[in-house]
C-alpha cells in the first residue's frame, strides 16, 4: 500500500487513535507516579533512581517473555502475530489497577501560590535552558525507542535473513540488556552520581553518549552486535530521566510538584519525542537507516558542544549556580508572604 492508501484506511486511524490514547494515559501515569515518588522521598530526591529502576526490571522481563511468546505463537506464519503480547499487557494492567487502588498518598498543596511561583520559575534562564535540553534528549531518544527495532529488521533483511524467524526474541533480548545492563545500574547509581555531578554535566555526558551510539549503528551489519549498544541506550535514558526529574523536583515550589513534573514530561515525551518520531520517519524513508544514524551522530555531537558552551556561559553570567537556590528564593518569598498575612 502507498502512503495515501494507508491514510485512507480505517484501520490506520483506529491504530492512530489507539496509540494516542495509550500515550496520553502513559503521560498522565508518568507525571502522577513521579510526583508521588518525589513527595514520598522528601529531602532524598536524588534517590529517585533507586525507585525507578524497578520499572526497568519489569519492562525488561516482560519484553523478553513477550518476544519469545510472539515468536513461538507465530511459528510458520508469514507475519508475526502479536496476540500474546496484548494478553500479557492486559494481565499486567489489571494487576496494576489493583495495586494502585491500595496506594494511600497525602500531598499538601497550596493553590494560592502555585501559579505565581511557577511563573517565577520559568523566568530563570537556567530553567529555560534545562527544558530546551530535555526537548533535545527526547528528540534523540525517540530514535532509540521507535527506530532501532526497525533498523535491526533492516539489517536482518539485508545481511542476515536467517535471523528473521527469531527477530522478536532478539529484540526482547535487546530490551533485557538495555534495562538490566544499562537502566537498572544507572538508576541505582544515579543518586550517587547526582550528589557529585552537576545536572547539566549529566546532560552533556548523555549527548556525547548519543553521538557514540548513533556512530556505532552506522558500522555494524549483524543485528546481534547491536546488543552491546543497548547498554549505552539504557544509560542515556536512566541518567537523563533521573537528572531531569530530580532537577525539576529541586526547583519546584510547594504545591506545584505535579505542574513542574508535567512540564518536564511534556518537554521530554510530548515535544522532543514526537518531533524526533516525525523527523525519524521521514529520514528513514528517504535516506535509509544507516545514513539517518550517521546524520544523527553529527547533530548529537554539535548539540553536545553547544550545550556545554551555553551551560558554561549561564554559570558565568548567573549568581545562583545551585538549582536549590531557585527553589529557596521562591520559598523564602512565600514564607515572608505567609508571615505578613499572619501579622495582618
Amino acid at each position: 500500500m502507498n502512503d495515501l492508501d494507508v491514510i485512507k484506511s480505517p484501520l490506520f486511524w483506529l491504530f492512530i487513535t489507539t496509540i494516542v490514547l495509550i500515550n496520553t494515559d502513559g503521560m498522565v501515569k508518568s507525571v502522577i507516579e513521579d510526583t508521588i515518588c518525589m513527595d514520598l522521598l522528601g529531602k532524598d530526591k536524588n534517590n529517585y533512581g533507586k525507585q525507578r529502576l524497578w520499572g526497568s526490571i519489569g519492562w525488561s522481563l516482560f519484553a523478553i517473555i513477550s518476544g519469545v511468546c510472539i515468536d513461538w505463537y507465530s511459528a510458520g506464519l508469514e507475519y508475526k502475530n502479536y496476540a500474546p503480547g496484548y494478553v500479557i499487557a492486559l494481565i499486567c494492567f489489571l494487576v496494576d489497577i489493583y495495586v494502585v487502588s491500595k496506594l494511600k498518598v497525602i500531598q499538601e498543596t497550596n493553590s494560592n501560590i502555585v501559579a505565581s511561583d511557577v511563573k517565577k520559575i520559568f523566568t530563570q534562564g537556567k530553567v529555560l535552558a534545562f527544558l530546551l535540553w530535555v526537548v533535545f534528549i527526547g528528540f534523540f531518544i525517540s530514535f532509540i525507542w521507535n527506530f532501532v527495532f526497525w533498523y535491526l529488521e533492516e539489517l536482518s533483511n539485508v545481511y542476515h535473513p536467517e535471523m528473521k524467524s527469531w527477530m522478536k526474541s532478539l529484540q526482547g533480548t535487546a530490551l533485557l540488556i538495555q534495562c538490566f545492563g544499562g537502566e537498572v545500574p544507572s538508576f541505582f547509581l544515579s543518586s550517587y552520581i547526582l550528589k557529585r555531578v552537576n545536572h547539566m554535566t549529566i546532560f552533556s555526558i548523555v549527548f556525547f553518549m548519543f553521538t557514540c551510539i548513533f556512530s556505532v549503528y552506522t558500522i555494524i551489519e549483524n543485528p546481534f552486535w547491536a546488543l552491546p549498544v543497548e547498554l549505552l541506550n539504557g544509560m542515556t535514558f536512566a541518567l537523563s530521566y533521573s537528572a531531569a526529574t530530580s532537577y525539576a523536583a529541586l526547583i519546584t515550589p510547594r504545591g506545584a510538584e505535579g505542574t513542574l513534573q508535567g512540564v518536564v514530561g511534556t518537554a521530554y515525551t510530548g515535544i522532543g519525542a514526537p518531533i524526533g518520531s516525525f523527523v525519524g520517519g521521514y529520514m528513514f524513508k528517504h535516506i535509509g537507516s544507516i545514513d539517518s544514524f550517521r546524520l544523527l551522530s553529527v547533530v548529537a555531537f554539535f548539540t553536545c558542544i553547544i550545550q556545554i558552551t551555553v551551560n558554561y556561559l549561564i554559570n558565568r553570567l548567573t549568581i545562583n549556580e545551585d538549582p536549590k537556590d531557585i527553589y529557596s528564593k521562591v520559598e523564602t518569598k512565600d514564607d515572608n508572604l505567609e508571615e505578613d498575612l499572619t501579622l495582618t
